[in-house]
């Protein structure tokens, strides 16, 4: 009995690991191929767009640069917002429902 326990803990602990393994390469791969399609809309904007991506990804990035900063500096306000967001949300979707 208690050499057929620690089969089970070994089988347990070996699914484990091959689970964590698997999930692992999983991960790794959905992560490489949404960079590969990042990569390929960006080109895709660059052909399209030219000057103007460049300018809306300056744009983006300082304004991503300016949230950081805001919600560093204000901390509660940013948690108190996102409240009062999700509040008014909840009450639209609550009233669409009836």
């Amino acid at each position: 009995m208690a050499e057929s326990s620690r089969e089970l803990m070994n089988d347990i602990k070996t699914t484990g690991k091959q689970a964590a393994d698997t999930a692992k390469h999983m991960y790794s791969d959905a992560k490489s191929e949404a960079k590969s399609q990042l990569s390929n809309v960006r080109s895709e904007m660059k052909e399209r767009w030219g000057d103007r991506y460049e300018t809306i990804k300056h744009k983006a990035e300082d304004a991503y640069h300016d949230t950081e900063e805001f919600v560093k500096e204000h901390p509660i306000a940013t948690v108190l917002g996102a409240c009062a967001v999700g509040f008014v949300a909840g009450m639209i979707a609550r009233r669409s429902r009836h």
